[in-house]
């Protein structure tokens, strides 16, 4: 549930997550909302958040992109194609076997429901270790970056390079996770 905040400055703002974009340059700011409006992981999204130093929950920023942003859940469809799928080849083989149907038409749309359904399954197990694979890097880079942010936070010799680094790496990281 959102509720509104008012700042000194008098703007209200119905999100933390609007709140703490304000405080960003622009350019972060609007990178961050198109990176979240075409990446359909929350996860992934919280991640360039924590390099970005988002300091609210995960919970907020879970809530302000399916408020701001509506997402496909990809692995509920291809779920709920797989289950139905399963119920098309119970329902043909009890057609074949109460001889509604001929042996042969059966067989040939059996080998092909059934070769259907394989193919659904064999997409949501790749689906299901590419997410995983990308969240664990992600994850792991983001705890690494949070870490040497807190170690050098009060040295300003080491800061300003170690933020243009970790925005590099972040960049470079992203692209490479993102095009296996």
């Amino acid at each position: 549930m959102a509720t509104a905040t008012k700042t000194t400055t008098g703007k209200v703002y119905l999100t933390y997550v609007d709140q703490w974009l304000d405080t960003l340059p622009a350019a972060d700011s609007e990178d961050f909302r198109e990176f979240a409006d075409v990446t359909p992981s929350v996860i992934e999204i919280w991640v360039y958040a924590g390099i970005l130093k988002y300091p609210g929950t995960f919970n907020d920023l879970s809530r302000w992109v399916k408020m701001k942003y509506k997402k496909l859940n990809r692995r509920e469809i291809l779920n709920s194609e797989i289950a139905a799928l399963h119920s098309d080849v119970q329902d043909l083989r009890m057609a074949i076997n109460s001889g509604e149907i001929k042996g042969n038409d059966g067989a040939a749309r059996l080998a092909s429901l059934e070769k259907e359904l394989r193919s659904h399954i064999e997409t949501s197990e790749r689906m299901n270790r590419t997410t995983d694979k990308r969240g664990l890097i992600l994850a792991g880079a983001d705890r690494v970056m949070r870490e040497l942010t807190t170690i050098f936070k009060d040295d300003p010799q080491f800061s300003e390079p170690i933020e243009n680094a970790m925005n590099a790496i972040w960049a470079k990281l992203y692209s490479e996770v993102s095009s296996s």
